[in-house]
């Protein structure tokens, strides 16, 4: 036992053994022995290559641990005080985990140095083939309104007419930043519709507003210019059509919308609008108090819904002389129903529209009211209209519109014999999207205009629409 702990001690010299007598035992002996040594040394090196290995990672162990404590230490530091030019920036704070990955899975968006305000910008390139049979004055949108009922001249396309617009290219951005509750949301959007008479392209603002999510009594708040609280989007067909239906309701126009859900698929919308685009036949129009609107936006199942009414002081004044005044109003229904059972991706949008008062909230735009001037009264003026869109999805990506709808006015006995009386509008199309980024479709539509007197025009439009998404 001691002589077996001796030859394997580290460094002990074979002539410190014991060796046997004899010749050749004792050299094989020594051969032994030596061999041993050989494996006690290849031992000793490769325990030292694993002592410098444990070393070496005791090192990272350490750099490690003070990273650590160095991340923890800032983290419990209050932060610094921000300077003055600086007070009054969004006062922003950590998110939870979920919300902050949602904003971080913006699809295109990107985050905004030295914020945690993040960015999207997007549109698109439209060029748009028209080809009108008859007189209309609007030659990049179908406004039925526009349409020639007498004494049309070639200039207004009697004769036809053929034009290039690309007036609905688009293009906008949008921004959202985490607050402490809720988000901000900020979108700007322009167009080239800046002179609806022209086909030549005059840039024009459509939207600018900001949005603070679950900010104010649990609710959203909107500031700014968007479309109306009583539009809704989702009951606008798949037209090519830049302009939509005659009965179509809603503009975009300046307004401070509070929205809040009030119960499962209910939301409960009320805004302040800007009066400024009333329409007062024979006088001027004053804007003392802003429209007041409010909308319920129900889903349930394949069916979205809103209900809307509006009221809205009409005022106005003829040659600066006494104003007079009268109450507008307006109820609309109007809504967009999936019919899987029919065939998948099939489904009926749908509006229905009755007031008084309210006709410049529509496509169309007739008078909310006629000054009559024999009397010094303002006489609001009855309308209704209504459209019905059915859509068909052939394929995934080929799908088809065919839409019919009409507007009516009660015209005043004193109102002149041109005054706008009623309106036909109807389309069918084609829609192909071969790629994400590209449309491409053809649309037929059909158009009447009829006057108080009873005169009357119509317009057969094709239009082929080229549209490149960015």
């Amino acid at each position: 036992m001691i002589l077996a702990a001796v030859a394997l001690w580290p460094g002990t010299p074979p002539s410190a053994l014991a060796q046997p007598a004899g010749g050749e035992a004792a050299q094989d002996y020594a051969a032994k022995v030596r061999q041993m040594q050989q494996v006690i040394e290849l031992q000793q090196r490769q325990l030292q290559a694993q002592q410098k290995q444990l070393e070496q990672q005791q090192q990272m162990l350490r750099a490690l641990q003070e990273q650590v404590s160095g991340l923890v230490k800032a983290e419990r530091q209050p932060a610094a005080t921000p300077a003055p030019a600086q007070a009054a920036a969004p006062k922003t704070a950590a998110v939870p985990k979920a919300a902050k990955q949602a904003e971080e899975d913006w699809p295109g968006s990107f985050a905004v140095a030295g914020s945690k305000t993040r960015m999207a910008l997007g549109g698109f390139a439209e060029l748009d083939l028209i080809h009108d049979t008859g007189a209309i004055t609007s030659p990049a949108d179908f406004v039925t309104a526009d349409i020639v009922t007498r004494g049309a001249t070639k200039a207004e396309g009697s004769d036809g007419q053929t034009t290039f617009s690309v007036k609905a290219t688009r293009f906008w951005f949008e921004t959202r930043t985490p607050l402490e509750e809720g988000r901000l949301k900020t979108f700007l959007s322009v167009d080239f519709f800046g002179d609806p008479q022209s086909a030549s392209p005059d840039l024009r603002l459509r939207e600018a507003y900001g949005e603070l999510s679950r900010y104010v009594f649990g609710g959203d708040l909107l500031v700014g210019q968007t479309w109306s609280t009583i539009h809704y989007a989702d009951a606008w067909p798949n037209i090519l059509d830049y302009e939509g239906p005659s009965a179509e309701v809603g503009q975009r126009l300046p307004q401070v919308r509070w929205s809040r859900a009030v119960g499962q698929g209910l939301t409960l919308k009320l805004g302040l609008e800007s009066p400024d685009d009333h329409i007062i036949q024979g006088a001027d129009a004053l804007t003392t108090w802003p429209d007041g609107v409010a909308s319920l936006e129900w889903l349930a199942g394949p069916l979205k819904f809103q209900g809307s009414a509006l009221l809205r002081d009409l005022r106005a004044s003829q040659d600066n002389g006494p104003s007079e005044s009268a109450l507008g109003w307006g109820l609309l229904a109007n809504g967009n129903l999936g019919l899987p059972w029919l065939h998948k991706g099939d489904n009926l949008t749908f509006s229905l529209a009755y007031g008084q008062g309210m006709g410049s909230t529509i496509n169309d735009a007739p008078p909310d009211a006629y000054y009559n001037d024999t009397d010094n009264s303002l006489e609001v003026l009855p309308v209704w209209g209504y459209y019905l869109a059915y859509e068909h999805r052939w394929t995934e990506n080929l799908t088809s519109v065919i839409l019919y709808g009409g507007l009516y006015v009660d015209n005043a006995d004193n109102q002149p014999y041109d005054s706008y009386h009623s309106s036909q509008y109807s389309c069918a199309n084609l829609i192909w999207q071969p790629a994400s980024w590209w449309v491409l479709g053809g649309e037929l539509l059909w158009g009447e205009r009829v006057d108080k007197d009873g005169a009357s025009g119509d317009d057969t439009r094709l239009q082929l629409t080229s549209k490149f998404i960015f």
